[in-house]
C-alpha cells in the first residue's frame, strides 16, 4: 500500500513538473504581473515598522515614530492598492474562463 501511494505521487510530480510549465508559458506576462503584485501586497506588512524605524533616527522620539508610522500608512495603502491592479490586470485574461466554471 505504501509504495502504491508513493509512485502515485511521484508520478503527479513529474506530470506537473513536466506539464505544467509548456502550458503556461505564453501568458509568463499576465503570471509576472500576479507575481509581482501579489510581492508587493506581502511586502506592504513591512512597510509601517520600516519607515518607523527610518524616521526614528532622524527626528525626535516621539515625533520620529510618529511621523514614521504616517508615512509608512500611505506606503502600504498605496503599495497594496498597485498591488491589487497589478494582480487584476494579469488576472483579467483569464476572466473568459470564469463563466466555464460556473
Amino acid at each position: 500500500m505504501n509504495k502504491t501511494v508513493f509512485s502515485i505521487f511521484f508520478a503527479v510530480i513529474v506530470f506537473l513538473f513536466t506539464v505544467v510549465p509548456a502550458v503556461g508559458a505564453p501568458d509568463s506576462q499576465n503570471i509576472a504581473y500576479i507575481q509581482r503584485g501579489v510581492g508587493r501586497i506581502l511586502g506592504s506588512t513591512l512597510a509601517i515598522p520600516t519607515a518607523m524605524v527610518q524616521d526614528s533616527r532622524c527626528i525626535m522620539f516621539p515625533f520620529g515614530i510618529v511621523t514614521g508610522a504616517l508615512r509608512g500608512t500611505v506606503r502600504m495603502i498605496g503599495s497594496i492598492v498597485g498591488g491589487v491592479v497589478d494582480v487584476a490586470r494579469g488576472g483579467a485574461p483569464y476572466a473568459k474562463y470564469a463563466a466555464l466554471a460556473l
